[in-house]
């Protein structure tokens, strides 16, 4: 892959990113209902999420860190895929609406590690 093509996908793909964490911002009360119960904290988590998100998005398009930033994405998204929305994919009522943001977070995180692949620098 040429440098060229690596630089627009990687831009690509952070804008989401940037995006979501910027949500998490100006959405955080709504978005806290989405925090399991059984980990306290709530807000505070949302808002670390964002910071995440928004630290990663730039990570990716500055080059700065964006290994170890690609692959803690990664992590947080299959954290999310297993404690936010694996859970609701068991009930008949909110499998179909689990399904679709596991689905996302699987191929988020795919990419995640794409990019940290590509920028494995030994």
């Amino acid at each position: 892959m040429d440098l060229l093509t690596k630089k627009i996908a990687k831009i690509i793909y952070a804008i989401p990113m940037l995006a979501f964490g910027i949500m998490h911002f100006i959405y955080a009360d709504a978005m806290t209902g989405a925090v399991p119960s059984f980990i306290p904290g709530g807000i505070f988590w949302v808002y670390l999420t964002g910071i995440a998100l928004v630290t990663a998005a730039i990570s990716i398009v500055t080059g700065i860190l964006t290994r170890p930033a690609s692959l803690l994405l990664a992590l947080m998204l299959f954290i999310f895929m297993v404690t936010i929305h694996l859970p609701g994919m068991f009930s008949e009522t909110t499998r179909q609406a689990s399904m679709l943001p596991f689905l996302k977070d699987m191929g988020l995180a795919a990419g995640a590690l794409l990019i940290a692949g590509l920028d494995n620098k030994k």
